[in-house]
């Protein structure tokens, strides 16, 4: 008898844990509690890749028995909660009703005969069993609104994202402080209107840009001879490349940093109005000053390389977000090659950016994976975008 209660014991045992161990590595379902649409059954398995409300998140498993849901579209991570039948938690902007997707006995697989029989046996003692799991009591519908506070920590975890954008900016400005022969000549800005492209990938950023359409203000004002100079059918491109990664996530708020070098080239007809003197004395010695409206056309390129610190804050949601970006040049190096005829010589034309920072405020829209946006910025550049792009 003490024989086969102890072996009854021991197989009841074996069954409590293949059971919990099934359940741990069993699947679960999500219940909408608003529209009561159910997802799933989803593998409690870190790693994996799930939709919800058309939404995409990876699984996070931190513990046996809990799951956590990291957004792909943001990086917000929602939980960790724990996969008992009831349990409430919020995912997204949404409360589900978390069920795991089979019973026990059913993820631990069906006994065999020999098992069921001995476990069965009448002539035993009974073996107790473990305690019911606690009736789970519904979360009130205005705590269920409430978003837990997400971790606050530096350089959170991010998944790798591949995107690329393309974008038309029919305001694409430059202002600049012009110098004709060493001295200060008047403001000026070029002015430009432009196609771009950009891809990203896990935080790094490359952009090319080209400007079919350049021209510029009136770069001198009066002095040296000149009473007026402006770019004319220019064309013009950029490059450039860097690094911007989150350093702080709280919620659908983040705080970005990146470092951004380019390289940039303008290249157009100079058109000058100069007026040039000269002096004449006749037999009776009367002196006659006499004064010559020129226009001159000569050829310039302006090229630029710079250095720039980008420092970002946004907000997103899973469908849209808005963004404020400041832009800081710490390093500038601007070329002019060219000059302005003036006589049987010709003046020397040097240039440089009127401000080292400026600032873009803008937002996006995103649907399934099509990605639509447009930002305005200020400062030391000034430039209108508009565009889409795609995340892979």
């Amino acid at each position: 008898m003490k024989t086969k209660m102890t072996t009854a014991a021991v197989m009841t045992a074996a069954l409590l844990l293949t059971a919990g161990i099934g359940l741990a590595q069993g699947a679960f379902t999500m219940q909408n509690i608003r529209d009561s649409k159910v997802y799933g059954p989803f593998r409690l398995k870190s790693g994996e890749t799930v939709r919800i409300d058309g939404v995409s998140y990876r699984l996070m498993t931190p513990s046996a028995g809990r799951v956590s849901f990291k957004s792909l579209a943001n990086g917000t991570v929602y939980g960790p909660l724990q996969v008992v039948d009831g349990r409430l938690g919020v995912v997204g902007n949404a409360t589900y009703r978390l069920k795991p997707a089979s019973s026990p006995a059913e993820s631990a697989g069906t006994p065999s005969r020999a098992t069921a029989t001995a476990a069965n046996d009448t002539r035993e003692p009974f073996v107790p069993q473990p305690p019911a799991m606690p009736e789970m009591i519904p979360v009130p519908e205005q705590q269920r609104r409430v978003v837990p506070a997400k971790d606050l920590r530096a350089l959170p975890e991010t998944d790798p994202v591949f995107r690329i954008l393309a974008w038309l900016a029919p305001i694409d400005h430059t202002p600049l402080d012009w110098k004709i022969d060493s001295s200060a000549s008047g403001h000026g800005a070029i002015e430009r209107v432009s196609l771009g492209g950009e891809a990203e990938w896990n935080h790094w950023l490359a952009s090319v840009t080209l400007s079919p359409f350049v021209d510029s203000g009136n770069m001198a004002k009066g002095g040296s001879g000149i009473t007026g100079a402006s770019l004319d059918d220019g064309t013009g491109w950029s490059i450039a490349g860097g690094y911007k990664r989150p350093f702080l996530v709280e919620g659908g708020w983040s705080a970005s940093a990146g470092l951004r070098g380019k390289i940039s080239q303008d290249s157009g007809d100079l058109t000058a109005h100069t007026v040039a003197t000269s002096s004449h004395t006749d037999t009776n010695g009367v002196v006659s000053v006499l004064s010559e409206n020129r226009v001159e056309t000569s050829s310039i390129t302006i090229r630029e390389l710079s250095l720039w610190i980008d420092l970002e804050l946004a907000y997103s949601q899973s469908f849209w977000g808005l963004y404020a970006d400041v832009s800081i040049e710490p390093v500038s190096d601007y070329n002019v090659s060219g000059s302005i005829k003036y006589g049987e010589g010709s003046l020397s034309i040097d240039a440089e950016r009127s401000q080292p920072i400026s600032a873009t405020f803008g937002g996006w829209y995103r649907m399934d994976q099509w990605r639509f946006f447009a930002d305005l910025t200020l400062g030391a550049d000034q430039r209108l975008r508009l565009g889409g792009g795609y995340d892979f």
